[in-house]
């Protein structure tokens, strides 16, 4: 009996799929895959203004892949490369746009980024997608949705010049100068609004991602 079970170990050990599930999620993407059937990475539906001052709900892009990105107006770096790489997916991708795919940028700070101000933003940089705001209360969940973590902290030349310290969540929303410290990324989310796809917005390189929306438009 021993010697039979030596034997149908041996065999477990040697078959493929006896330590590994078959229905492990392969890597098909070239950003981050992201677990197709996680609730943790379902979107719920939510309303945001535009820069016309119109809510946009997400059931509006029904049946569409959606990119979705956070930006901030005042941002000093990264935002603004995010936003060109985007424009360059909507002129490349233009067969598409609007019909298969659409995409939407939302503020991580609501609290300088009114509607008018994103409107200048866009303008001034070309980028013909909305871009959303909204109250506080509105727009955290949609965070927490997508794993965006931010803090707002003064800037140190305002503190220098003030003679004020500084510091951390709420204290930098007290005066106009202060940063947004977000980590976040840009998601490619699914026909059935899934986050599929995660993109580090340091990390893009706009030809894989285009092949990434086009692998979800097909899907």
């Amino acid at each position: 009996m021993r010697q039979l079970r030596a034997v149908l170990l041996c065999i477990c050990i040697l078959s493929p799929g006896c330590l590994s599930s078959e229905t492990e999620d392969k890597d098909i993407f070239y950003g981050q895959d992201l677990p197709a059937d996680n609730p943790d990475y379902s979107v719920p539906e939510f309303s945001l203004m535009n820069i016309d001052a119109n809510l946009i709900n997400l059931s509006d892009y029904e049946g569409q892949v959606v990119i979705v990105s956070f930006v901030y107006t005042r941002c000093p770096d990264v935002c603004p490369i995010v936003s060109s790489n985007l424009r360059w997916i909507a002129q490349n991708l233009s067969d598409d746009y609007g019909t298969n795919f659409s995409i939407i940028s939302i503020t991580v700070d609501p609290w300088w980024d009114t509607h008018y101000t994103l409107n200048d933003y866009a303008t001034l940089r070309n980028l013909n997608w909305p871009h959303l705001t909204g109250e506080v209360e509105d727009i955290e969940p949609v965070w927490e949705a997508f794993h965006v973590g931010l803090q707002t902290y003064a800037n140190s030349s305002y503190e220098e010049d003030n003679g004020t310290q500084g510091s951390s969540e709420t204290s930098g929303r007290h005066h106009p100068d202060y940063l947004v410290d977000h980590s976040t990324a840009t998601i490619i989310i699914d026909k059935n609004h899934q986050q599929r796809v995660r993109w580090d917005d340091l990390d893009w390189e706009v030809e894989l991602f285009a092949e990434d929306v086009k692998y979800l438009i097909n899907e």
